[in-house]
């Protein structure tokens, strides 16, 4: 017998096994739909992820650009110590995971086998670059940083590191939020531990960033404004004491300090508790305020 009969009738013998098996298990064809309906939602869980992905890279894009890798030098450790201790890990792993459920979906559709690994990967990567990109430039990693760090829970240890990373007296970085400033380049802050401190200038040192920042130099005279958080280079003196010599602005995270017991009930009250009647506040044509006793600020 050739060859080729024999193909043939091991071909006609696997047919008859098959027909045999669909009518005794009664096997129907699944309909269309259903292959369509897979495919839609293959597509559906990937189109997600890459937008979640997105959301992502303008995150960890929005966290980096006011990162600051310059002030390295400044506080006596190398650029790589500084990327190890403030670079977002999470939102990397969070990236990761996100381009691998893209990975996953599109080797699963219709004709997903077709194409390498690499490039789906590349071409996952490069989608969630360029749209997170996109995301960033309209703000949304803002709004997204700005809504974790009011509500989620280890914000400042898992999700932005920069905030843990800038609490630490110790080594002469501190982060607060000042609620009064009682003589001209002095003041009151509270920390991310809610830890109230008493800053003191040194080479008026609030001065020099007030002429940088004139904006809070308008919040300062409104009334009820809460002014913003702010990052302290300088040295620990004492348990309650900190000398600044340097102070910077602070964008990702700030809303972790509109967080219960980072700020004052009542601003008017603490700054102006002489008025009760309503009044305005009344400040020193030098601008500073002082409102309470220091040693009742320190001791709340």
């Amino acid at each position: 017998m050739s060859e080729e009969k024999k193909e043939q009738l091991e071909d006609n013998v696997f047919d008859q096994k098959l027909l045999s098996k669909i009518k005794q298990e009664k096997i129907s064809p699944k309909p269309k739909w259903h292959f369509l309906l897979k495919n839609y939602v293959v597509w559906t869980i990937g189109l997600i992820a890459l937008l979640i992905g997105a959301g992502a890279v303008s995150v960890l894009t929005y966290l980096l650009s006011n990162n600051d890798f310059a002030i390295h030098q400044e506080i006596n450790k190398s650029l790589g110590e500084f990327l190890l201790l403030t670079l977002p890990y999470f939102w990397l792993i969070f990236l990761g995971l996100f381009v691998f459920v893209i990975y996953y979906n599109i080797k699963h559709t219709k004709h997903g086998y077709r194409y390498p690994i690499w490039l789906i990967l590349l071409t996952s990567v490069l989608a969630s670059l360029v749209l997170g990109e996109i995301l960033f430039s309209f703000k949304i990693g803002e709004g997204i940083d700005r809504v974790l760090s009011r509500n989620a829970p280890l914000y400042e240890f898992v999700i932005n590191p920069q905030l843990d990373f800038w609490s630490n007296p110790e080594e002469g970085r501190l982060i607060g939020v000042p609620i009064e400033f009682f003589d001209d380049d002095n003041f009151i802050l509270i920390d991310q531990n809610k830890k109230t401190w008493k800053i003191i200038s040194a080479s008026s040192t609030v001065s020099k960033f007030l002429e940088k920042m004139p904006m809070i130099q308008e919040m300062m005279q409104e009334e009820n404004a809460p002014l913003p958080p702010i990052r302290l280079l300088g040295e620990q003196i004492s348990e309650q004491e900190f000398l600044v010599e340097k102070i910077m602005p602070f964008q990702p995270g700030r809303a972790f300090f509109d967080r219960p017991g980072h700020r004052p009930r009542n601003m008017r009250e603490l700054r102006c508790p002489e008025k009760k009647n309503g009044e305005p506040c009344v400040l020193e044509s030098e601008g500073p305020m002082r409102s309470q006793p220091l040693s009742n600020l320190l001791n709340n």
